[in-house]
């Protein structure tokens, strides 16, 4: 208060009304997204790393289940993954499941996705095919992809996505070959090309 009354522009230009009380401050300071090249995926509402990382790490354990149901960019179960937490994330803004799965996928704890069942995927057509052999599952004459997925065991209605891959951030080639981390029975690719188009294809 003895601040804002020395000078009438303690309030960032503003005259201060001190009969109301203290103007509100941030007092949890990040850089915002926009400057944080490394991180920015371009989703509209994305968070700083840091500021859900302050939120996890003092609010659960490691082991901890903790959950975001708009999940928006992912930024959340990003976080979660990578301090040992537990968690469950959703959205429903394809974009929004987009985009957090490609960041999770770059993540080294596995992660499972349920969809579901009325969303319709429409199979793959043309020379896009794929083979599974010895628990590796390959991607023949696929279309330039910015995502893929697999499900070992596809029921046909819920596909759980066992093992992803994504496009690297910066440069080189997407993987076109995974490792899968279940048995091979049933198994059921889903795939993202770089134009934003879905397909299925059951192998």
């Amino acid at each position: 208060m003895k601040t804002f009354g020395s000078s009438p522009r303690a309030g960032f230009g503003k005259v201060p009304d001190l009969d109301r009380g203290k103007v509100p401050e941030d007092w949890w300071y990040y850089p915002v997204v926009a400057r944080l090249h490394s991180e920015r995926t371009g989703y509209p509402t994305q968070k700083p790393e840091a500021l859900l990382e302050r939120i996890v790490l003092a609010s659960s354990n490691p082991g901890d289940l903790v959950a975001d149901f708009f999940c928006g960019s992912g930024t959340f179960p990003l976080v979660a993954a990578r301090h040992g937490r537990r968690f469950l994330a959703g959205d429903t803004a394809w974009r929004a499941c987009f985009t957090s799965l490609s960041r999770l996928a770059g993540q080294e704890q596995p992660f499972s996705l349920l969809r579901e069942p009325s969303i319709s995927v429409p199979a793959a057509r043309g020379p896009f095919k794929a083979e599974a052999r010895a628990g590796i599952v390959r991607l023949l004459n696929a279309p330039a992809l910015d995502y893929w997925e697999l499900d070992p065991a596809w029921d046909g209605k819920t596909f759980r996505s066992a093992a992803q891959a994504r496009r690297p951030v910066r440069s080189g080639e997407i993987p076109l070959e995974i490792k899968s981390p279940a048995a091979l029975s049933n198994v059921c690719v889903r795939a993202i090309t770089i134009d934003g188009e879905q397909f299925q294809l059951h192998v």
